[in-house]
């Protein structure tokens, strides 16, 4: 029998993942205002962002791995304490060398963080998984899309000092996650029979080419995301003469689309083929992405809107299609998912600056479409994937 779902944790699940979120927007966030201030080029503008994301990159996958043997729900609370060193460390640097350490202490408090709350969403959900990893992940799109409003609002009027002001949010979501830990610990100590199940489902068999694709897709989908995010800020301030504050707007509704996405394509995804889904988010974006850098005025918000909405509609729907495919791993796979294939963002970021130092950030923006495009030729081999809730689904398991 399957649990109920539990909507007061996966609320709080999702504060929590919104204020990790939005902290660790700021990163990306502040390019404009660190460009600016340390007179850095574009490679070393996407390198702040790699540090930061392969800080989580590299630990969520081995961090998921560890607490699939033996679950650790105060870990939580101490990523979120991480990020509130690394947001302070951020308002008082003045070197280059200091920022990237700030930055990747951030990437690892986000990196502790992740596994063991999309476990703990996992658990809240009881039989609708699709439903509860959209509730987790809007807190977390919903968290990024707010990060660049607080650049306009905090860091364009404060400068660095700003970012003591985002240190009451990490404290916020240590007392949160205590909270979340303790129902985590109560429940899995109580629930012999969710063990059993664990214990059924290991023997289930695993598909992991097919996760391996899954991931390559997300990378892809990851791309388009850090460079819309990254890089049509600078592209707009720097090509088209927007001010850094209606830059900083524009990630804004890129990202806000993406969590009304995140929202329909993860509650579909219960009754709807989920491989369906992710070719739409790719499909569908093709056009609009085209389109992006030869747009201005309102059609580029319309555009950057259906961008965000379209391509980040499959964002909680392949946490749990990975989930399905490796059934009794899920700190392993949401690891994998949401950290090192969202974080490899960071790596795509860094290469873009790159290029955008040899060949111009107009032509950034236009290859930007040649990622969906992948996605769509390798997410065609995709195995189809059972929608509804199989009677093992609390713990991971599917019905083929």
């Amino acid at each position: 029998m399957n649990p109920a779902i539990s909507y007061k944790m996966l609320w709080l699940i999702c504060l929590a993942h919104l204020i990790n979120d939005a902290v660790t927007a700021i990163v990306p966030g502040l390019l404009p205002v660190f460009q600016e201030s340390m007179d850095l080029n574009y490679a070393q503008l996407g390198v702040i962002v790699l540090v930061s994301t392969i800080a989580a990159t590299l630990l969520q996958p081995f961090i998921g791995i560890v607490a699939d043997q033996k679950p650790m729900p105060y870990l939580l609370p101490f990523g979120a304490a991480l990020t509130c060193v690394g947001v302070v460390g951020l308002s008082v640097t003045e070197s280059y060398g200091s920022l990237l350490t700030m930055a990747g202490l951030i990437g690892i408090g986000s990196a502790v963080f992740h596994p063991e709350a999309s476990r703990a969403a996992s658990m809240a959900a009881g039989p609708k998984k699709g439903l509860g990893q959209s509730i987790f992940q809007i807190g977390g799109n919903f968290g990024q899309s707010i990060g660049p409003l607080m650049i306009a609002w905090v860091f364009l009027p404060f400068g660095q000092q700003g970012a003591l002001g985002f240190a009451v949010l990490p404290l916020l979501a240590i007392v949160t996650l205590l909270v979340i830990a303790r129902w985590y610990l109560a429940t899995t100590a109580a629930s012999r029979a969710a063990k059993k199940m664990a214990a059924a489902v290991t023997a289930a068999p695993a598909r992991y080419g097919a996760l391996t694709l899954l991931v390559v897709v997300v990378v892809l989908r990851s791309w388009i995301q850090s460079g819309v995010a990254s890089f049509l800020p600078l592209y707009l301030i720097n090509d088209l003469g927007y001010s850094v504050e209606t830059a900083q707007y524009f990630t804004f509704l890129f990202l806000f689309a993406g969590v009304i996405g995140t929202f329909v394509g993860g509650m579909m995804s219960d009754y709807v083929s989920r491989k369906k889904i992710v070719l739409f988010a790719m499909w569908g974006s093709i056009p609009f992405t085209l389109l992006m850098p030869h747009l201005d005025g309102l059609w580029l918000y319309v555009d950057v809107f259906l961008v965000g909405l379209i391509s980040l509609s499959s964002f909680a729907v392949t946490v749990v299609y990975a989930q399905q495919l490796v059934p009794g791993k899920i700190g392993f796979v949401s690891g994998l998912v949401i950290g090192f294939a969202v974080g490899a963002g960071g790596v795509g970021a860094s290469f873009m600056g790159m290029f955008a130092d040899q060949l111009g950030i107009v032509r950034v923006i236009e290859g930007l479409a040649l990622f969906p495009v992948l996605g769509v030729l390798l997410g065609w081999w995709l195995p189809g994937m059972a929608s509804k809730p199989a009677p093992l689904q609390a713990t991971g398991t599917l019905a083929n």
